[in-house]
Parts: C-alpha cells; structure tokens; sequence
C-alpha cells in the first residue's frame, strides 16, 4: 500500500512512523519544512487534564493519549536516537487568585474526579511548599502530580527521523494544492507547480491548512488558524520544579533554564506575528504567577498557528465523501499529547485494523450535519 500523508507536522510524523513500521510505502508530503509550523511552536505539555477545560470524550481521549505516549516512548527513542526530555514527575500547578477562579478550577476538578481522575485541591501555601515561587497572592491551586512536559521540538524531530528509518519519504516545499479522484475513490494529489504524486491512500494532516486544500469540500471540514504567542526568557535551570498555569496563562520551564510563557488565543488568519498586545498580555499574566522572577532576561519570541475546528475536537478518520482519504488534524492546543495516540489509531484504521479506542466523537462525518456547527471566524 502506499500512503500519502500530507504535512510534516508531530501528527503527519507520528502517523507515517507507525504506517511505515507496519509496511507501508510512506511518502511525507510538507509544505515547508519539517516540524516548523505550529509543532514547534508549542509549549510541549503532556498535561490531559491542565488542557482538558471538561469531562467528557476529549478529556478520556487525551488520558488515553498520555498513556500511549508513555507506553511508546522507550520505543521512539530507540528508534530515532533522539531523547525529547520527557519530564515525568514534573506535575503541574494550576493557580486561583480570586474566588471566581478558585470556583472555576473547583468545578474542573469535580468532574475531573467523577472521571476517576486525581486532583488535589490545595492551598495557596502549599502550592507554595511545591515551587516557592509562585505568588503571595495565589490563594488556591488544583495540583496534578503526573502532569507532564517534553522538549516539542525534539519529540517532532523523533517522530520524523523513525518514521524515515523505518522506510518513509520526505518531500519538502511541496505544497499540496489539491486531491484527485478516479471513480470516487482517492488516487493522487496535486502540488505546487502541477505535479500529482499518486498513492492509494491520503492522510490529510496538514494543520490549519488542512482545509485549503481543494477537492474534497463535500466533506465540509473547515479548519481555522488560531495564533498563539509564546514569550521565551532565560533563567537558572531547575529554579522551578512543576509548570505552573493559571486561567490567563501558563509558565512552563525547560531543563536548560528556559521559561516558556504563553499563551494567546487570536484569530488572526495566517499571520504568525508576534504582538505587542499579545506580549503584554503573557508578561503580564506570568509576573502575576512569578513576581520574584520577573528580572529574567527576555529571550525571544514566537506566535504558530494552532488548527482549529469549530467545535474545538480533532478530525479523526474517513472521508465521508472520498475512499481511501483520512484525516488527523485540528488537534488545536493538543497536538503534542495526541501524537502518539493519534499515530496509532489512524495507523490502525488505514491498514484495515479496529482502533483500539472509541474514535466516533471525532469523525469527519460529524461536519456533515448542515448548520450543526457554526464557524470560529
């Protein structure tokens, strides 16, 4: 069988390793280049219930993906040669500074627990006795111990260099511009320039751009760039043990003393600028988590482009409309703790096997529902 998959994103990767250990002829199609979209520009949060914002099918969804991801990482390693640093046992904290918030996280946590899943509920001082530095001002926190957090950028890179030693192909700047049919069933894509590459299958994991790409608008996928801003300062490694969050932001430290601070949530079309509005406003939010590192020297900064559906789930699954074409994408903020996941499921689905889990919640079939779901833009 060969397998197109379109995007070289953490998802695209994770996909056409497990493609290619299964057999497959893989062939990696990226607009640009490798992993440099909104895979890295991510935080690299393993965290289901940090992200998860409610009980339901995402939130047992992303559980099951941080024990895929866990289960496969001795495997990926090996594989690639690449260590991704994953901090276990990092935990995070989730700051409250006012009775409105701690009401809030007091609801998240309820319904996290009648999900069967630990928090615990603590005070303002023993959030501090957990990382000193977090503000005087913080008045309560939900902690999750097995939270975690991983080096995004090297985790792509993993993914990317075992998927093409186990045989898959890489095309950079080869901007899919549309899919070609013969009889309803999935036979080639368009690049830039005119060139079909053909395959018998497709997977379109191409991010926010997933739904640019021509020939399949039957099915009524629609994804949306979301832009998140990321400001990146330096400071003493291991000065902070957990990652600390909070309703208006987040403070995620990485081994070698680098602090990631984000994040925004803007509708700002394609556009990857980074802001002064969008800076002051992550500033802002980790100096109120933080205030005894706020003299730490600023870094740089970055905005990617998260891809979003309407309903803000991923797209998991067959064309409605077209054989033999698939889709894994819009995993929004999520994308880091799917892949793996979401490697194997599809993986699973596209060589004819059951998915191990339940995917109809994500099925592209859901967009189907004329009026059902509203458009972010």
């Amino acid at each position: 069988m060969k397998a197109l998959v379109i995007g070289a994103g953490i998802i695209g990767n994770a996909v056409a390793w497990r493609l290619a250990r299964a057999g497959a002829n893989v062939t990696i199609l990226e607009r640009g280049r490798a992993g440099q979209e909104a895979s890295w520009a991510a935080a690299g949060m393993i965290a289901p219930q940090a992200e998860a914002e409610g009980a339901g099918p995402f939130l047992r969804f992303c559980v099951e993906g941080k024990n895929a991801f866990e289960a496969l990482l001795p495997e990926l390693i090996a594989e690639s040669g690449i260590d991704p640093e994953y901090d276990q046992g990092s935990g995070v904290l989730y700051l409250a500074f006012n009775d409105k918030d701690r009401a809030e996280l007091g609801a998240r946590a309820k319904s996290q627990r009648e999900a069967g899943l630990q928090v615990d509920e603590i005070s303002g001082e023993q959030a501090r006795k957990i990382a000193p530095a977090v503000s005087p001002q913080a008045i309560s926190a939900l902690y999750f111990p097995h939270e975690n957090r991983i080096e995004n950028r090297q985790l792509t890179q993993a993914f990317l260099v075992a998927a093409l030693k186990a045989g898959a192909r890489l095309m950079e700047d080869s901007r899919v511009e549309a899919i070609e049919t013969r009889g309803g069933k999935f036979a080639a894509v368009r690049v830039q320039g005119g060139d079909l590459v053909e395959g018998d299958v497709a997977i379109n994991a191409a991010g926010s751009w997933a739904s640019v790409i021509r020939g399949a608008e039957a099915d009524n996928v629609r994804l949306y760039p979301v832009r998140g801003q990321i400001v990146c300062f330096q400071t003493r490694p291991n000065l902070i043990g957990p990652s600390i969050f909070s309703l208006r932001g987040y403070a995620v430290p990485r081994r070698d003393g680098r602090m990631l601070a984000g994040s925004t949530r803007e509708m700002a079309r394609y556009s990857k600028d980074v802001t002064l509005e969008g800076m002051e406003g992550i500033v802002r939010a980790a100096r109120d988590m933080l205030p005894s590192l706020s003299g730490m020297r600023f870094r740089e900064a970055w905005a990617g482009l998260r891809p979003a559906t309407a309903d803000f789930l991923p797209v998991l699954g067959p064309s409605p409309t077209i054989a033999g074409l698939y889709y894994a994408t819009g995993h929004f903020r999520s994308g880091i703790l799917l892949a793996a996941i979401t490697g194997r499921e599809m993986a699973a689905m596209v060589t004819g096997s059951k998915p191990a889990v339940d995917l109809a919640p994500f099925s592209p079939a859901r967009f189907n529902n004329a009026g059902r779901h509203a458009g972010l833009g």
